[in-house]
């Protein structure tokens, strides 16, 4: 008859050495997933502006600064979020409710918008919150001709056909859009994509796009 007791000690040493080894694993995927994605960033932040600061939140999170922008942009930050690899639990669970990396962009432009949006795909792991924090304050909801997947609110005095135009800049921006929000408040401008195919999307394609939205922001 087996002894429970006597397993105690092997089957905690062999849960010990998968999860220490999950770590390691998850974090060496996430750095050196880090590294690629550094490199094929560089090709479009400089759209941004010229110096960038690095700077790693843990092991699944890469922030990367402009304190000093270019037009239309005063300032901005780019995060690169990855799954939680390094914790095998919180990865499972994660992966679960849909999460998956992802790219946020948050930009401070030379003067406050004229108008609020937000751009959601409900079902988006950061959109959530969002989805009810316009429903709260009674937000105008608006149809985005050609993006079924996406839903649209606007403050009460936005200007329509400004609010649309970003919208469709928002959805070429060469992956796949989960949020874009545009507020008074700061960040004025916050961009979130699935972490774009960088064997195949061009950091220059997608920084243009963002730059084009904060200039449409600033006309409008």
């Amino acid at each position: 008859m087996i002894n429970l007791e006597d397993l105690a000690m092997p089957v905690t040493i062999f849960f010990a050495v998968v999860v220490l080894g999950w770590f390691a694993w998850g974090t060496q995927t996430n750095v050196r997933a880090g590294d690629r994605v550094m490199k094929w960033l560089q090709g479009g932040l400089p759209m941004i502006g010229e110096k960038t600061a690095l700077h790693w939140m843990g092991s699944s999170v890469m922030q990367l600064r402009i304190a000093k922008g270019k037009a239309p942009f005063r300032s901005a930050e780019t995060l690169v979020v990855f799954e939680p690899r390094d914790v095998i639990f919180l990865w499972l669970l994660s992966r679960l409710q849909g999460r998956r990396d992802l790219m946020i962009f948050r930009g401070t432009l030379n003067s406050a918008p004229g108008f609020e949006l937000e751009l959601i795909d409900p079902k988006g792991w950061t959109t959530n919150q969002t989805k009810r924090d316009v429903q709260k304050k009674n937000w105008t909801p608006m149809e985005v001709t050609g993006h079924a997947a996406l839903r649209a609110f606007r403050s009460g005095d936005a200007d329509v056909v400004t609010a649309k135009r970003v919208a469709d800049l928002a959805t070429r921006a060469g992956a796949k859009l989960v949020r874009l929000s545009i507020h008074r408040d700061l960040p004025n401008v916050e961009v979130h994509l699935l972490l774009p195919k960088i064997e195949t999307d061009r950091a220059h394609d997608v920084f243009s796009t963002i730059r084009e939205i904060g200039e449409e922001v600033q006309r409008g």
